[in-house]
């Protein structure tokens, strides 16, 4: 099997807080330059799966199947950090308990079919991300013109989105489908 496609499931902020990842993204982009995710929609990334594009409505089966039973919850954010490796800048969630019961059925969902299994990667981590893919000397930059590194916000999580985008560089994602939470 070829993997000709991304599949990402992820949490959309609200519009005012994409809104304020974006002008971050921009203001750091006038900066340092290229980084990854830049063109990305704000979210939270659930779990990816690269696979051929013919299995994209099994994994969409399977998104539906997680989601039943998912119930609408309060996310809130603490501040902007960063992973120890200093590539990866953020925005912390604050209900990651939340996330992991929300992620966990999701995942389950979709690796109980067979030819999707392995090629499911869960986030162990949920983030908003503003930058990644960063050089040192980017970082070095980019990180002071975050300070004070306070982030508060927060919106309600309804649904959760099914992105998908080609395997080659410069693919964008398209969102495939919405699923909202039954409660």
């Amino acid at each position: 099997m070829t993997p000709t496609h991304r599949y990402l499931v992820l949490i959309a902020p609200s519009a005012s807080i994409a809104e304020q990842v974006v002008r971050m993204r921009e203001l750091l982009h006038a900066r340092i330059g290229h980084f990854s995710g830049r063109l990305l929609m704000p979210h939270l990334t659930l779990f990816l799966a690269d696979l051929p594009g013919s299995l994209g409505a099994a994994v969409a089966h399977g998104v539906e199947l997680g989601v039943r039973g998912a119930q609408p919850f309060d996310l809130h954010y603490t501040g902007i950090t960063h992973f120890p490796d200093r590539r990866t800048i953020y925005i912390e969630p604050v209900q990651k308990d939340a996330l992991a019961r929300l992620r966990g059925p999701l995942v389950e969902a979709v690796r109980r079919n067979e030819a999707l299994r392995d090629h499911v990667r869960a986030t162990d981590h949920p983030h908003l991300t503003i930058a990644a893919g960063l050089k040192p000397v980017q970082f070095e930059t980019a990180w002071p013109l975050l300070a004070p590194h306070v982030f508060l916000g927060g919106h309600e999580v309804r649904s959760v989105l099914l992105l998908r985008r080609e395997l080659r560089p410069g693919a964008l994602y398209a969102v495939v489908r919405e699923f909202p939470f039954a409660g």
